[in-house]
């Protein structure tokens, strides 16, 4: 499918200029393929898919009798949606991703940090610091990138400061690159790396705290919020729309049902995924 892509869709993909945007994304990402199969994957994928559904559901619409001056909008209508929705999707996960490894390494970061100092202080070499952690599967994607670095060293014959380096750029995160560039230049002119990793945990456990008092004062908000407009305000709604409904016809009564059964649903469901966007969990 790939090298099928690369071939028709691969050109396409060059001239608009997808790989190019696509090719950091998708190294901080993590995702190991290249900008340019990638962008072909996208556009194949965005075209194909929708032309297909498309395309299935005017036949459906023939064998339903559907007029055939209809079938050819309702085509056109399917396709573009369905294409927009596909091609944002394929487009937007990349950051998607780079976005849970963020929240994955800001959770894990202090803790890791401070398990670092601990090692660091009984005179362990910084090469056997990042193999011990890179057992402790506790602590993340900081475990993750630390299994990178080993295997960056054991296996591609790296020295330390250039693994460090190389894991400093691809990692999405800023704060494991402050962290990964402050460890490197303190093994390259001899500084004290047990004292650097102690100030950093408690750099980045103080940020910590703080980023959790934010997100309860937000969870407080939201609630609030939540509370107000959607409880209180649907309640008054419903009675409302029940007394007009009894005085006067069912519309207001159908509107009634629209809202318990569609719109508080939809409603919860939306605060549901803000909070649980802004949760460092």
């Amino acid at each position: 499918m790939t090298k099928w892509s690369l071939k028709n869709f691969g050109p396409l993909a060059s001239s608009l200029g997808l790989p190019e945007v696509m090719r950091q994304k998708l190294k901080k990402a993590g995702i190991p393929i290249t900008g340019e199969e990638y962008s072909a994957l996208l556009l194949s994928a965005s075209i194909i898919i929708p032309l297909s559904v498309a395309l299935l559901t005017s036949l459906a619409l023939m064998l339903l009798g559907t007029n055939l001056l209809l079938i050819f909008p309702y085509f056109t209508i399917i396709a573009l949606v369905l294409f927009l929705v596909a091609f944002l999707a394929g487009y937007a996960y990349p950051g998607m991703k780079i976005s849970e490894l963020k929240k994955n390494i800001m959770n894990n970061l202090p803790f890791a940090t401070i398990y670092m100092s601990t090692l660091s202080s009984s005179g362990m070499e910084p090469v056997q610091l990042f193999r011990v952690l890179s057992h402790f599967k506790e602590f993340g994607e900081v475990s993750k990138e630390a299994a990178r670095i080993v295997r960056d060293t054991d296996l591609l014959g790296l020295d330390i400061a250039t693994a460090l380096e190389k894991a400093a750029d691809r990692t999405p995160s800023s704060q494991l690159r402050e962290l990964l560039w402050g460890i490197r230049s303190t093994i390259l002119t001899g500084g004290d790396l047990n004292n650097y990793l102690l100030q950093k945990s408690r750099s980045y456990m103080a940020d910590y705290r703080r980023f959790l008092d934010k997100f309860v004062d937000q969870l407080s908000v939201l609630m609030e919020v939540y509370i107000t407009a959607v409880i209180v305000g649907s309640i008054f709604f419903i009675i409302m729309g029940t007394i007009l409904g009894l005085m006067g016809g069912g519309q207001p009564l159908l509107l009634v049902k629209l809202l318990i059964y569609i719109g508080i649903p939809i409603m919860s469901v939306m605060f549901m995924l803000l909070i649980a966007g802004l949760s460092p969990a």
